[in-house]
C-alpha cells in the first residue's frame, strides 16, 4: 500500500523525533533535565501519528490506542511552555508547573469523545461534527492559554543562567519553540476562516514541525550534552593551549584587576567573559584559564564577589534602597541579587544591613 504525501511526511517527522528521544535517555539517568524534551518529543510522536491511524493494522486501532494519541498530541502546547521555562530556570520546572499539563491533556478525552461520535454515531454526513475543526480550535484556546502563561512568567523571571555559548542555543531553541507554535496557531486560524481545507492545514503544521526539528537538533544536543562539540575547535584549543605561555599569564591578571577593581567594569550589568575577554584583548577561553588557575574561581564567581563586596560596603553606610544599590553594583535583577547575596554571605541583604546597623 503506498503511503499519500501526508502520511510520508508523518513517517519523516517520527524517525527524527524518535532518534533524539532516544538520544536524550541515554542523558536522562545522570541528567535529568532531559525528561521535558522526552515528554516534548514524545507528543511530536503521538502528533505525526494521528494521521498514520487509517493505515494501522486494525487491533492497533482501537479505543486507547486512539485515545493515547490524541491525548499525548493535545499536551504538546503544554509541554513547550514546560520546556522554555526550564530553559530559563536552568532546571527542570518545579511540580506546580507541571499542573499545566492536566487540563489539556484531559481535553484529548473531548476530542477523541467527537471522533467516536463522528465516526460511530453520526447518520449522515451533515450531521457529523467538523473534527478537524474541533481540533484546531482546541489548538487556538490552548496555544491562547499557554502563551499568556508564558509571558507572565518570563515578565517576571530573571536571566538565562549557563554560559555564553549554551545561552544563545537555549535562546534559539526558546525562539524556534514560540515560532513553531505562533505558525501552527496561524495555520489553524486560516482553517478556521476558510482559507486551508483540512488536508492542507494538516500538510502545513507538519511541514512547520519538520523544519523545527531539523533547524533545533544541532542546539539541543549542544543544551544537554555540552560535549557535542566540534574535534576541529577542541583540536585548536588544544593546539593554542600547547604554544600558550604561563608567563603572559601575570599582565593578564593585573589588567583584569585594574578593569575590576579601579574601572569597576562589574558594574555592567551586561557584562559577560565575551566581554571582558574582548577588553582585556584575549581569547575567551584563555581567560576563563586565567581566572580559574590565579582567581582559583569561574568567571562569574569573580564577577560576583566583587558586586557582592561594593554591595556589603554600600549597605553599611548608605541608606540607599536595596534594589537601587543591587541594580548599581551590576545586577539585571533583584532576585539574583539576593540569591547570590545570600549564596555569598548568609543572609540577605535586608537582614545583613539591619544586623550591621545594631
Amino acid at each position: 500500500m503506498l503511503l499519500t504525501l501526508t502520511q510520508a511526511l508523518q513517517m519523516v517527522g517520527i524517525t527524527p523525533s524518535l532518534f533524539v528521544i532516544f538520544f536524550l535517555m541515554t542523558l536522562s539517568v545522570r541528567n535529568r533535565q532531559a525528561i521535558v524534551p522526552i515528554f516534548y518529543f514524545a507528543a511530536l510522536i503521538c502528533s505525526f501519528s494521528i494521521p498514520l491511524l487509517e493505515i494501522y493494522p486494525p487491533e492497533l486501532r482501537n479505543h486507547w490506542v486512539v485515545a493515547g494519541l490524541q491525548m499525548g498530541e493535545s499536551s504538546l502546547t503544554a509541554f513547550s511552555f514546560l520546556l522554555i521555562c526550564q530553559f530559563i530556570m536552568g532546571r527542570v520546572p518545579p511540580i506546580g508547573y507541571w499542573l499545566v499539563v492536566l487540563p489539556l491533556v484531559g481535553s484529548g478525552w473531548l476530542i477523541y469523545a467527537d471522533m467516536l461520535q463522528a465516526k460511530y454515531a453520526c447518520a449522515n454526513d451533515q450531521a457529523c461534527p467538523d473534527v478537524p475543526t474541533i481540533n484546531a480550535l482546541y489548538h487556538i484556546f490552548s496555544s491562547a492559554v499557554i502563551f499568556l502563561l508564558l509571558v507572565y512568567y518570563i515578565s517576571r523571571s530573571g536571566k538565562l543562567h549557563e554560559n555564553d555559548t549554551i545561552k544563545k542555543h537555549k535562546y534559539w531553541l526558546i525562539i524556534a519553540l514560540i515560532m513553531l507554535h505562533l505558525l501552527v496557531l496561524a495555520v489553524d486560524l486560516a482553517h478556521m476562516m476558510g482559507h486551508f481545507m483540512p488536508d492542507q492545514a494538516l500538510v502545513a503544521a507538519t511541514m512547520l514541525k519538520l523544519t523545527f526539528i531539523y533547524l533545533v537538533l544541532t542546539s539541543l544536543f549542544r543544551v544537554f550534552y555540552p560535549g557535542f562539540v566540534g574535534h576541529a575547535v577542541a583540536g585548536a584549543a588544544a593546539a593554542e593551549e600547547e604554544v600558550y605561555d604561563p608567563s603572559q599569564d601575570m599582565p593578564v591578571v593585573e589588567k583584569v584587576k585594574m578593569l575590576l577593581e579601579g574601572e569597576h567594569a562589574y558594574r555592567q550589568m551586561r557584562l559577560n567573559r565575551a566581554k571582558l575577554a574582548e577588553l582585556v584583548g584575549i581569547k575567551e577561553y584563555n581567560l576563563s584559564r586565567i581566572i580559574n588557575r590565579h582567581f582559583n574561581m569561574n568567571f562569574n564567581e569573580l564577577v560576583n564577589g566583587y558586586r557582592i563586596e561594593e554591595a556589603k560596603t554600600r549597605l553599611r553606610n548608605e541608606s540607599s534602597q536595596i534594589t537601587v544599590i543591587g541594580f548599581e553594583v551590576g545586577f539585571n535583577s533583584i532576585a539574583s541579587f539576593n540569591r547570590v547575596f545570600r549564596t555569598k554571605v548568609g543572609l540577605s541583604p535586608t537582614e545583613y544591613r539591619n544586623a550591621e546597623r545594631v
